[in-house]
């Protein structure tokens, strides 16, 4: 049997891909997501699919349902065994949204072998029949023969079979006669375009456009009359004829009426489709669209298929060279064009514009005079810390000591001009070696925000940003799953971090005007993949913070859990059982982080912030960092310690102990990172 050679996606790709899902903006995440599903799908791999599965696995956890359901049709295809335990949970958390749903199955049966994913669903009392059946169908054949014994009914199925039917179809999983035993399935699925559910009425195009052997005929639609339809389904019509430069070049009337659509969407559709299509005329088109074009996601997809056909049309080349000079290095608009471009004299015109806006020839050397360069002698620690990739920001000297006695050995320096005093240390795990800086800023955000910006100033090349320290936790004696007790880990999942004196006060009272700020897709990758490690019982946290209370004494030792008191009132009140609870050892929360240059001591200030914004834990710092981190376009996350409940009853009892666990986790965070970032 003759093995099947990997294809790699391009390297422009990838780093295109990259960019998209870990943007801020949601819709360049699902974007990201779905064009690496389909380069999936068109037989390409990932050179580096650990980087792009931990990232994937953050968005797990993304507020948006859209990019949760395509991270895990990304996970069905770039995941393994590794991520069961992540893609079981994220079918529990979503099992009230059937397409999230239906998609964590896909997934699961994608990693697992038959035996185990049907042992799966069994537990979880999902049945494999019906939607589920056609759910596990997506990216497994072992369910086909039940597949084959079954029929969608168009009008009798429920709206969640009509919808994954469709999948099955664009996907190319479904048998002939699906639908009907007399019709093939081209003749069908059409029909369902004007469905009332405008899900469904969407898949069907949807189908249609990404399964290349059923053509625009599938359609079923008078293309003249398509004006009236929702903006979804014309959007795939529009991207179904654009994509077929035979149906394109026959309707280019339609085409003519796509770029003038009201619709954003049904415009953009029109753009994707035409990336890959060129024949004679469409320029003409696009040239006279493109700069009337106010949209700017539509006009970057313009773009793309500019750059793509760049070498059919050279009146294409001028503005996207223009468009490629006037973006910033390393920005998602010129990831674009590069992607776009790969294979094509244009791309070698932009690798000439990046090198020389760099002060660098082709060789990778930087235009500095020989005589001042040494490649001499072992490296200074300022060298070395220019390398380094990851900074760990604490507070407290008692926080700073905590992350110390984490790592195997450190360094100490300073930078001209920086009033920043800076430790290099080194964690030696599995063979790997991993460097870090870490710098303590003092309390408050202002302190927070004016370390950060110094040390991106002096360490442009730093990525990933990370504050470790102490916080006060958000209790709730009501729900388990929720309650944050002292001696626990939080993490900036879910919206990030929150700035709760950024009010506005009238008589009426105070009004929190912030909007809580996402925490780094990648680093809630990592942290994502030490939960779904913990499901399966490896937490190396614990050991980390054993070994480094070895270091630092009995003042970090954990206090007796007699001085765990949580108040209602005046009146002391107990814990409620919690089954996931490991007696003396820390629980591992994800939520928002509120942060204020305010001590906060008081329970109903805090009770209104983790009922508004889901907050886990309020501390001083984190907005400071975030700040500073968003402006110089670096990933931001936040480790906290529970040290007290932000109530009358604070104190300093737990605060060492908080300290030591934050430090320990940020420590197994960073050994989760891929070893290639080091």
């Amino acid at each position: 049997m003759r093995r099947r050679v990997k294809r790699f996606i391009s390297a422009e790709e990838e780093a295109y891909v990259r960019l998209l899902i870990g943007n801020q903006d949601s819709e360049n995440r699902k974007i990201g997501l779905e064009t690496l599903c389909k380069l999936y799908r068109s037989g390409f791999v990932l050179r580096e699919r650990d980087v792009v599965v931990v990232h994937t696995m953050g968005l797990l956890y993304d507020q948006e349902p859209r990019v949760r359901r395509w991270a895990l049709n990304a996970l069905a295809l770039i995941g393994t065994k590794e991520q069961v335990a992540a893609v079981l949970e994220a079918i529990k958390r979503n099992e009230s949204d059937p397409d999230i749903l239906a998609a964590g199955i896909a997934a699961l049966c994608a990693i697992v072998d038959a035996e185990e994913a049907r042992r799966q669903l069994k537990s979880a009392n999902l049945p494999i029949e019906g939607a589920i059946l056609l759910a596990a169908a997506q990216q497994s054949t072992s369910f086909n023969e039940e597949l084959r014994g079954t029929r969608i009914n168009i009008d009798t199925a429920d709206i969640p079979q009509l919808r994954l039917a469709s999948i099955l179809i664009g996907l190319g999983k479904a048998p002939e006669n699906f639908f009907d035993a007399k019709f093939e399935n081209r003749q069908v699925i059409g029909s369902l375009n004007g469905h009332d559910d405008r899900i469904v009425a969407q898949y069907s195009v949807w189908a249609i456009c990404e399964n290349k052997t059923l053509g625009p005929k599938a359609l079923g639609v008078k293309l003249k009359e398509i004006e009236g339809r929702p903006e979804k389904v014309r959007k795939y019509v529009y991207q179904t004829i654009a994509s077929n430069a035979a149906a394109a070049r026959k309707n280019l009337d339609l085409l003519v009426q796509g770029s003038e659509d009201k619709s954003d969407e049904a415009r953009n559709g029109l753009a994707i489709g035409l990336r890959d299509t060129f024949f004679d005329s469409i320029e003409e088109l696009v040239l006279e669209w493109w700069p009337d074009e106010q949209t700017e996601s539509v006009r970057q997809r313009l773009l793309e298929h500019m750059a793509a056909q760049s070498a059919k049309c050279s009146l294409y080349k001028e503005p996207v060279l223009q468009i490629y000079r006037d973006a910033p290095t390393n920005s998602l608009t010129r990831s674009r064009l590069e992607s776009a471009a790969r294979g094509t004299e244009l791309r070698t015109t932009m690798r000439v514009i990046a090198y020389d806006a760099e002060g660098a020839d082709l060789f990778g050397y930087d235009h500095v005079p020989q005589r001042v360069r040494s490649f001499d002698g072992p490296e200074t620690p300022l060298q070395r810390a220019k390398k380094i990739k990851v900074l760990l920001v604490t507070a407290l000297p008692k926080e700073a000591a905590a992350v110390m006695a984490t790592f195997d050995s450190s360094e100490t320096l300073g930078v001209p001009g920086d009033p920043n005093f800076y430790e290099i240390g080194v964690y030696e795990h599995n063979h790997v070696r991993r460097e870090v800086l870490t710098a303590s800023s003092g309390m408050g955000t202002l302190n927070a925000s004016a370390l950060t910006t110094n040390a991106l100033r002096s360490f442009p090349q730093l990525e990933h940003i990370v504050m470790v320290g102490i916080a006060g936790g958000c209790p709730n004696h009501e729900r388990a799953d929720e309650h944050v007790r002292l001696g626990d880990i939080v993490t900036s999942g879910g919206n990030g971090i929150i700035a709760h004196d950024f009010v506005k006060e009238t008589v009426d009272g105070r009004e929190i005007r912030s909007a809580p700020q996402r925490a780094s897709a990648t680093l809630m990758g990592m942290a994502a993949r030490l939960q779904a490690e913990a499901l399966m019982g490896r937490r190396p946290w614990d050991a980390i913070a054993a070994s480094a209370l070895d270091r630092l004494g009995a003042d970090y030792a954990r206090p007796a859990n007699e001085t765990d008191v949580l108040h209602n009132g005046a009146e002391i009140i107990g814990h409620p059982p919690d089954g996931q609870r490991r007696d003396g050892l820390p629980r591992v929360f994800s939520g928002v982080i509120a942060a204020a240059d305010t001590l906060l001591k008081n329970a109903a200030t805090r009770d209104q912030l983790r009922e508004r914004f889901n907050v886990r834990a309020v501390e001083m710092e984190a907005s400071g960092v975030q700040d500073a981190a968003w402006h110089a376009n670096k990933d931001i996350f936040v480790v906290r310690g529970i040290c007290d409940y932000c109530d009358k009853a604070k104190s300093d009892v737990w605060q060492n102990y908080a300290a030591l666990v934050a430090a320990a986790y940020a420590r197994a965070l960073v050994q989760a990172m891929p070893g290639g970032w080091f």
